[in-house]
């Protein structure tokens, strides 16, 4: 009995595009948007979820949260601190 197999894809078939019909699998239909309409941004959209499970995570949670309360304009012009601070919170975990 063969405990595990090892499966080879070629190049071409890897870069394949998934047929539609099994994209409802791992799609969701609807997916939200990064950006409000508004213009802030949307912290519980899957595509931030891995920046804020990172060590900085509560960094960017606390900047975005700034941004989106931002009034000033540029939007989140008053909030370069925060950004800052997950930029050098970043940095330092990537030198360790």
């Amino acid at each position: 009995m063969v405990k595990d197999e090892i499966l080879k894809l070629g190049r071409e078939e890897f870069f394949k595009s998934v047929k539609m019909e099994y994209r409802r699998y791992y799609e969701p239909f609807e997916e939200p948007e990064s950006v409000y309409p508004d213009g802030r941004i949307n912290i519980d959209c899957p595509c931030l979820h891995s920046a804020l499970a990172h060590q900085c995570g509560y960094l960017i949670r606390k900047a975005l949260l700034c941004f989106n309360a931002s009034k000033t304009t540029p939007r989140g012009l008053d909030c370069e601190k925060e950004f800052i601070a997950h930029a050098v919170c970043t940095q330092e975990s990537m030198n360790k």
